[in-house]
């Protein structure tokens, strides 16, 4: 199998996995939104942003080094599966003693307790990172999926139960450890890997270098993206959280089910192309233009039937949430962009310059966010970080494509046919919406429809040409009977 149908068969069921996490996890969300007040999922979205930070170090960059392994040594991972499970204990005492009650005291009094439960997490997904790296070197994320899915499909029924008997946000908090726990016994048993021994330190110091190397990335990486959850916290209080929370919740949703995927897979892509000379660049390309062409089009519609969607989920009581949605939503190409040149920096070590990148967009994050919330408040501010990705996303293009054997004008060409289309789609939905008014379920059906109409006509009319060698029809069993329906519709030459 070449590196095209790997990368594609990789895509699909990380994305399958991820269609089925993330549609547990967010039913289980929008029913405890509807039963618990604004400042309850403030606390716990301020308690989850502190989770995440210790997850960076348990993870340590351990998968990108063992996926980057060119064969399996069960010494590198043992050792490797130490220094996770050392990490993980070491966050989980920091966080309960030092962190828990310094923001409590703060400004997210009953936080010290979710936190201390939450921490459980650490040690349960350290024990999981060199199986599932096994798995993700291997291309099996077949297995991956079914048995993520598995996992969260037990979690979220157990927290569903709970949320009808009153246990408010701690349902959420029991969903995020049963299926850690759950995920972590089913991935041991698909990779057929248990510790054993103290495994080869050989190349103990250079782990620990790479390691602080991607933690430092991937923590100013977080800090850019949850920042606002804790400044939000901390200057106007749990509420503004729990609004900027449940708007973000659907914007972070596509996050995990179109970008998430392509990063995982193209790291391993990446990883391999990167042995050839002359194919990374290439594959970067093409996996740029297929990622544009597929997830843009689903976050600008999301934006423009955010009203609609935030109503319809969570309730007309979070109707202030659904324009924090519709700006979120509208950072997608700054966001796929960075994943996928991020991933390509990793794929050839180079993870100062990941560093530095992550580096610049936590520091202007923290910039507009210090300034923009005493003037702006809380939906001006989002839409300057709004802002901000963009004017971030030309530096991170700037700094990466060099290294990588690509110019600037490249990377804009495989991204800006999908940006034009969907910037089509949600014209034509808000001024549909504005001249047509509905109610809200059918509002939100009449706007998809006429968006996929306008995007699709917008592909195969004004960009057919990328489009097509976008999807790679000429390599496909079915390429001459595509060729011949689009050539009557005139689509085609």
């Amino acid at each position: 199998m070449n590196l095209a149908s790997q990368f594609r068969r990789s895509v699909v069921w990380s994305v399958l996995g991820n269609i089925g996490n993330n549609l547990v996890s967010f039913v289980v969300f929008a029913l405890v939104a509807r039963l618990v007040e604004p400042g309850d999922i403030g606390v716990l979205a301020v308690a989850m942003v502190f989770i995440e930070m210790g997850k960076v170090f348990v993870y340590a960059g351990v998968p990108d080094l063992i996926v980057r392994q060119k064969v399996w040594d069960e010494g590198y991972a043992m050792m490797c599966f130490w220094l996770n499970l050392a990490a993980a204990l070491i966050s989980a005492v920091l966080v309960v003693v030092l962190v828990g009650p310094a923001v409590e005291a703060s400004f997210a009094p009953g936080i010290t307790p979710i936190l201390a439960v939450l921490v459980i997490c650490f040690v349960i997904d350290s024990i999981r990172v060199v199986p599932e790296s096994k798995l993700r070197r291997s291309f099996d994320y077949k297995s991956l999926a079914r048995r993520g899915v598995g996992a969260n499909l037990i979690a979220g029924v157990l927290a569903i139960a709970l949320a009808l008997l009153g246990w408010g946000v701690w349902a959420l908090v029991v969903q995020r450890v049963a299926s850690s726990l759950f995920t972590t016994i089913l991935t041991l048993v698909a990779a057929r890997w248990l510790p054993s021994g103290v495994g080869s330190w050989r190349g103990f110091v250079p782990a620990l270098g790479h390691g602080a190397g991607l933690v430092g990335g991937s923590m100013l990486k977080l800090l850019s993206d949850r920042l606002p959850d804790l400044l939000f916290g901390f200057f106007l209080g749990p509420a503004a959280v729990g609004i900027f929370r449940v708007g973000a919740r659907g914007f972070e949703a596509l996050v995990q089910f179109a970008v998430h995927p392509v990063r995982s897979a193209s790291l391993s892509t990446y990883a391999a192309a990167n042995a050839q000379t002359g194919k990374l660049e290439n594959s970067l390309l093409h996996s740029l233009a297929s990622a544009s062409l597929f997830t843009f089009p689903v976050f600008y519609g999301a934006a423009a039937v955010s009203t609609e969607f935030v109503q319809l989920v969570f309730g007309p009581q979070w109707s202030a949430s659904a324009v924090i949605m519709a700006t979120l939503c509208l950072t997608c190409p700054p966001l796929v962009l960075s994943a996928l040149l991020q991933s390509a920096l990793s794929a050839q070590h180079k993870t100062s310059a990941i560093l530095r990148l992550n580096a610049a967009n936590a520091t202007t994050t923290v910039a507009v966010l210090l300034i923009g919330i005493p003037t702006l408040g809380l939906v001006g501010t989002t839409a300057a970080l709004t802002g901000r990705s963009y004017l971030g996303m030309v530096f991170n293009i700037m700094v990466t494509v060099p290294g990588v054997g690509l110019r600037m004008g490249d990377v804009f060409r495989a991204v800006f046919p999908p940006l034009v289309g969907s910037t089509l789609f949600l014209v034509g939905v808000s001024g549909m919406q504005n001249f047509v008014p509905m109610p809200p379920l059918l509002q939100l059906l009449s706007s998809v429809g006429l968006g996929v109409v306008i995007y699709l006509a917008a592909m195969l009319l004004l960009f057919r040409r990328f489009t097509l060698r976008t999807l790679s029809f000429g390599e496909q069993p079915l390429s001459a009977a595509i060729r011949k329906i689009f050539a009557r519709l005139n689509f085609s030459r």
